[in-house]
């Protein structure tokens, strides 16, 4: 019988293991520190230690049930080629969700417009902010084309954009409406793009993919939107860019975070003002909508649905 052992506070909630053993009471879970003969095959971790990863020679598959797995993550099981590594894509529309809204709210200038209209300004409407534009019939590219990317570039699309994708690979051809491209063009398709999302995943691969001279190749007016890691993006150059005029932003991650609920106050994003400038729009890394009720819901079930997979294939 395969024995699954969740480990960590806050990888899964009590209540989520809970439901998990009512749901299959003919499983084994466990939870805590392995015991010296630990013999569990399924490990549910969000950041495994070599411990916990070495305790059991019977160990074949690693859950991190998060979209994103560090690093560190990746190198430690380099030394364990036979456990497989899962992950969970169950906030892949939420984060799709607030790219598209992003994009939106950036290319129209919302939020100077509300902040106009809350002081009985409607200078909005006669003088649009700078930039403010129109999406349909221009062309769009979004840089990723995993659980994300696909859901922005079919939104995207249904607004009545030209939309572009560059995956991680050298793949070429279409999906549907959507052109799919080289890595290779990137710097053509971006000096032509009104709308740039970047949908990515972080790694040492893509660090500083989007650099000063790609971002100084983003036509005016266009927007930039970040759903992705902050380090995919030079920092300063961003910044300037910005500052400059002519192109929106709508960012999601930062350089510097909130790393927990009891400390969200007083946390500086970056080291440049971003928040002094009409043409960002500024969101808490808040993609994944995390602390809703209904993802947490979402999670557990894309978990469930992998232990389940696993199981029927004994």
């Amino acid at each position: 019988m395969t024995q699954f052992w969740v480990h960590g506070v806050g990888v899964l909630e009590d209540e989520a293991t809970e439901r998990l053993t009512k749901r299959h009471p003919d499983w084994r879970f466990t939870d805590g520190t392995p015991l010296t003969d630990a013999a569990y095959d399924v490990l549910v971790a969000r950041s495994p230690t070599r411990e916990l990863v070495a305790a059991s020679p019977h160990l074949r598959t690693l859950i991190v049930p998060f979209a994103g797995v560090r690093q560190e993550v990746r190198d430690l099981l380099k030394d364990f080629p036979q456990v497989q590594l899962r992950t969970v894509h169950h906030n892949a529309g939420p984060t799709a969700e607030l790219a598209v809204a992003l994009v939106l709210a950036a290319a129209r200038a919302i939020v100077p417009a509300d902040q106009g209209m809350r002081t009985g300004d409607w200078t909005a409407r006669y003088v649009p902010p700078n930039p403010t534009m129109i999406l349909g019939g221009h062309p769009a590219l979004v840089i990723g084309y995993g659980e994300v990317g696909r859901r922005i570039a079919r939104a995207l699309n249904g607004l009545g954009m030209q939309v572009h994708v560059m995956r991680s690979t050298e793949q070429t051809g279409v999906d549907g409406d959507i052109r799919i491209h080289p890595r290779s063009e990137l710097p053509n398709l971006v000096s032509r793009a009104r709308v740039v999302v970047l949908a990515i995943p972080g790694s040492p691969a893509t660090d500083g993919l989007f650099g000063a001279d790609l971002i100084g190749l983003l036509p005016e007016p266009s927007v930039l939107v970040n759903v992705a890691r902050a380090t995919v993006v030079d920092e300063r150059a961003l910044y300037e860019r910005l500052r400059a005029g002519g192109v929106a932003a709508g960012l999601d991650v930062w350089w510097e975070e909130a790393r927990s609920a009891d400390a969200v106050t007083g946390v500086t994003a970056s080291t440049y003002p971003f928040h002094e400038l009409p043409n960002v729009v500024l969101s808490p890394h808040r993609g994944g909508a995390f602390s809703l009720r209904e993802v947490r819901d979402l999670r557990l079930d894309h978990v469930d649905a992998i232990l389940t997979e696993l199981a029927q294939a004994e």
